[in-house]
């Protein structure tokens, strides 16, 4: 089968013929509907060195973990996983560390490794994938649903973060309208009742931003934002200067949740925010919390606009995607 796999750091990934696997025990293989790409991947084939401290790399690997797919085959020990069903992939978590067995596999301790990263990913024909990772997407095209399982989980579980704040005459805005942000003003919509304003310098991602139901899409800086008067920030760029613009936004008792990785760093002090205000990271999102996620997406309120790419145009995607040129989300399909 064809692979697009990382051989060694900072070096280009390359397009190869492999072995189609086979399932050990309590895995489950797919073949590969969709795999969705995302900056991480560009951090990983660009930016890392070495494997970071909280997984376990070993290279080579097939890059790619936002993936959906059908089942092909099920290893020893795993049942009701029917050849042909539709599923999509998320974290597991350990499901023995105190974060788990609440429920929060995605701020699991137990360090696990996932499709994508620490096993081999999505960027092939064929993908091997512990059952605990499978949620099922029946109704749903999985390569449709796979920028659900990374882009749409992590902006849904900041909506339900900050969903208690938004009541009726609320405000909630949000500080980047990309391939993230536009699928977080669809949710916002879709699960409070909030006013939802969506902040991007690029008229391309105001007007994604309207078609997912903003109800205002405007310019950073612009004066019709609200000054220290909105019940929710959530910043999916992660600058200094966005979250000096969440700080100026955010009321008191207000939630800010940065979801992006932009590195920004601001001193924080007791006059940093409205008293009272919170500021919160985020990663990911709960199985559950994909469950209902899926749910939404079937019912077409949260559907992530994105465009479907052969698998041997990878690397011309990945460079496009780097350069910004990619609207919504990119997903190639094998």
């Amino acid at each position: 089968m064809k692979a697009y796999r990382l051989f060694d750091w900072q070096t280009p990934p390359r397009l190869v013929d492999i072995p189609i696997p086979e399932p050990g025990s309590g895995q489950v293989r797919l073949k590969v509907a969709g795999n969705g790409l995302c900056q991480s991947d560009l951090h990983m084939i660009h930016d890392w060195t070495e494997s970071p401290p909280h997984i376990n790399v070993t290279l080579p690997q097939t890059i790619g973990h936002e993936i959906g797919g059908w089942v092909d085959k099920a290893g020893p020990g795993v049942s009701g996983w029917d050849k042909g069903r539709a599923a999509l992939v998320t974290l597991a978590g350990c499901g023995h560390c105190d974060a788990c067995l609440r429920g929060w596999n995605n701020y699991c301790r137990g360090k696990p490794i996932q499709p994508g990263i620490g096993m081999d990913g999505g960027l092939a024909e064929y993908v091997l994938v512990p059952v605990g990772c499978l949620v099922p997407c029946d109704g749903l095209d999985p390569a449709e649903g796979a920028p659900l399982t990374d882009a749409g989980l992590s902006s849904y579980h900041a909506v339900r973060r900050v969903a208690p704040v938004l009541l009726p005459g609320s405000v909630a805005v949000v500080i980047g309208a990309g391939g993230l942000g536009h699928l977080a003003v669809a949710a916002l919509k879709a699960v409070t009742p909030a006013e939802v304003i969506a902040v991007d310098p690029s008229p391309d991602a105001r007007a994604l931003a309207l078609q997912s139901g903003a109800d205002r899409a405007v310019e950073p800086g612009d004066d019709t934002l609200p000054r220290h008067d909105a019940a929710a920030v959530l910043d999916f760029v992660g600058a200094a200067v966005t979250l000096q613009s969440a700080f100026d936004m955010i009321r008191p008792q207000g939630h800010v949740v940065m979801v992006g990785r932009g590195s920004g760093e601001l001193p924080f002090t007791h006059r940093s925010m409205p008293y009272g205000a919170t500021l919160s990271t985020t990663f990911g999102g709960t199985k559950a919390e994909l469950s209902e996620l899926i749910a939404l997406a079937r019912s077409g309120a949260v559907r992530p606009h994105l465009s479907r790419h052969p698998l041997d145009e990878v690397e011309q995607v990945l460079n496009r995607l780097a350069k910004g040129e990619i609207s919504g989300r990119a997903v190639i399909v094998p």
